[in-house]
């Protein structure tokens, strides 16, 4: 029981927020919403996730330093469509990151490698998501955000401080730690790794985006930088299934803040489901086949 305690615990987060939506929002409301979706928008919101997927195997494939012979940018974008894929049926929105390391380290023969590039990979994806949120708040509180700025940094180098210390302790995780400091004489490497994630961060962003405007609503710029870096992140660390009933009520909350109608704002989250468990049905068909 022990070892689905956490698994349990992110189902009953999903589970309870949805009921906790079910009985808030106007179900009439929010059926006739969806049901004036303006398909044409359809093509670009599909086609920005693909793009983000393929731009986040090419950063994939510089962090893996002197290893990035050994596999391809496609072989990478399969992997990253089938951990999306497995995401659908996975603890929190990175839980098909397993999986990705998993065969990338059976590829290399390095799994202290598989898991570093793994975790660069994601890790400057948030730092570039907290900076652009940092940006959105420059809206509201102005010059106050250089005291953010100051905040972010300081929580990232005491990270890893932290880090180096923890390895110190528990030598089995040394190997991993080295493998992730070795990132400091690749400077190029992480600064190409923040300039694609910028990209990566702004296609899902404008993925978003674009959902509202398929809904005929064209949200403030403070709101778009701030509100959906806000909620990706928080899908990352909430307990949840792939971000389902977190992104749902954060979607409600905030985007009444800037008088967006609880059914608009359900609706954008329900067809953002969607269209990521369109996309990530490729890598099912992959995973199937054994593209991988």
């Amino acid at each position: 029981m022990k070892k689905y305690s956490k698994l349990i615990l992110k189902i009953v987060v999903s589970v309870a927020l949805i009921a906790f939506l079910y009985f808030k929002v106007d179900k009439q409301s929010l059926v006739a919403t969806i049901s004036k979706v303006n398909l044409a928008y359809a093509p670009i919101i599909l086609g920005l996730l693909v793009m983000n997927y393929f731009i986040s195997s090419v950063r994939w494939k510089s962090l893996l330093l002197e290893s990035n012979n050994k596999v391809s940018v496609w072989y990478l974008t399969s992997l990253y469509f089938i951990g999306s894929f497995f995401n659908n049926f996975m603890p929190t929105s990175i839980g098909g990151d397993v999986y990705k390391i998993f065969r990338l380290s059976k590829k290399l023969g390095d799994s202290s490698r598989g898991f570093s590039s793994t975790f660069m990979e994601r890790f400057t994806g948030v730092v570039v998501l907290g900076f652009i949120s940092i940006f959105g708040l420059t809206h509201y509180i102005g010059s106050y955000v250089i005291l953010v700025v100051i905040a972010a940094i300081a929580g990232i180098f005491i990270g890893l401080k932290f880090l180096k210390v923890i390895s110190k302790k528990f030598p089995k995780i040394k190997k991993y730690s080295d493998s992730l400091y070795s990132y400091r004489h690749h400077r190029s490497v992480v600064i190409w790794a923040l300039v694609t994630s910028l990209i990566v961060q702004l296609c899902s962003i404008f993925t978003q985006y674009f959902i509202f405007m398929a809904l005929g609503v064209r949200l403030p710029l403070g709101a778009t930088f701030l509100f959906f870096p806000l909620i990706t992140l928080a899908s990352f660390f909430i307990p949840s299934l792939n971000g389902l009933g977190v992104q749902d009520t954060m979607y409600r909350d905030l985007f009444t803040l800037v008088a967006i109608s609880p059914a608009v704002a359900l609706s954008a989250s329900i067809l953002f489901h969607l269209s990521k468990l369109a996309v990530s049905l490729i890598g099912g068909v992959l995973y199937a086949t054994g593209k991988d």
